[in-house]
């Protein structure tokens, strides 16, 4: 990260408009830089803290319903400046 530019911050998975299979998935967001942390929430809901590992940031969401769903993320760059993710939509099938 050079200078004030703020790290980039996009959800890897899902795609936009994915179909993801009921039951359990598990998003992935990635960064061009180090974080302190990341957080995701799901349908404007709480936010959850990722888990960080292989360079990336998870979180591990079971019993999503079956519908049109919103993923957003956020994070905390190491100078303590927030920073955030495009909005990301993606459905959840009626099948496991």
């Amino acid at each position: 990260m050079a200078g004030n530019e703020l790290p980039h911050l996009e959800i890897d998975y899902p795609a936009e408009g994915a179909v993801v299979a009921a039951g359990h998935y598990t998003f992935r967001v990635g960064s061009d830089a180090r974080l302190i942390m990341a957080e995701v929430s799901i349908d404007r809901g709480p936010w959850r803290a990722c888990r960080q590992a292989c360079g990336y940031w998870w979180y591990d969401w079971t019993g999503g319903a079956p519908g049109e769903h919103t993923l957003s993320a956020r994070a905390t760059a190491h100078d303590g400046r927030p920073v955030n993710a495009t909005l990301r939509r993606f459905v959840v099938s009626g099948r496991r």
